[in-house]
């Protein structure tokens, strides 16, 4: 894999992961500038609580999309291995969390992480999508069960007969990086501020 493809090629997936769908779709729904509403996080969950289930759910589809594009499309184009796939995949919720088009301010990095998985690694989802659920449904933490559910991805991936080393430091990266994203939740969780999954999505239309 040449060196300077790759460079590119994630220098590519970071720009697009820097496309905020929160940001670029606001007009379009009427939506104030989520980062300053709500969370104040440029991210799906935030867009919904401020915007709506329509706009929440464009959004949702918006940066996921970003992932599949970044995990499929641009190693196609470039000719990329599934390391260098991981890598533009890495990239891409990098550059979610930190759009260099919107003053290194965006969201928490979660849906654009779900297209890279949904692409690289469908049945760690699964395994993470089942944990996500069961702690949602336990706790009514949407932040809280985002963690747990990438890191019951992170294990799925660590324990998988013949896993890459690439894979296994890919999972392992997110996971630590959705965890750092997710840390506001979790002091508003222990100072019984952090909102409810009921709560935020039956808000309004």
């Amino acid at each position: 894999m040449n060196a300077l493809v790759l460079c590119l090629a994630v220098a590519a997936a970071y720009l697009l992961g820097s496309l905020s769908g929160s940001l670029l779709l606001a007009r379009f729904f009427g939506a104030v500038d989520v980062r300053a509403a709500g969370s104040g996080n440029a991210g799906a969950t935030n867009a919904l609580r401020t915007g709506g289930r329509a706009f929440g759910a464009a959004v949702l589809v918006f940066d996921l999309v970003k992932g599949l594009l970044a995990a499929l499309a641009l190693p196609a184009l470039f000719g990329l291995d599934r390391s260098g796939a991981l890598t533009c995949g890495a990239a891409a919720v990098i550059g979610h969390v930190y759009p260099v088009f919107f003053g290194f301010r965006g969201g928490k990095g979660a849906a654009t992480l779900i297209g890279v998985l949904l692409a690289l690694m469908p049945m760690a989802l699964l395994v993470g999508f089942a944990v996500w659920v069961a702690a949602l449904t336990t706790t009514g933490y949407v932040g809280f069960s985002t963690m747990i559910g990438m890191a019951g991805i992170a294990l799925a991936v660590i324990v998988a007969p013949g896993a890459l080393a690439a894979a296994k430091l890919f999972a392992i990266a997110m996971t630590v990086l959705i965890i750092w994203t997710h840390r506001a939740n979790v002091q508003r969780m222990r100072a019984g501020r952090e909102h409810r999954f009921t709560r935020v999505m039956w808000r309004k239309p």
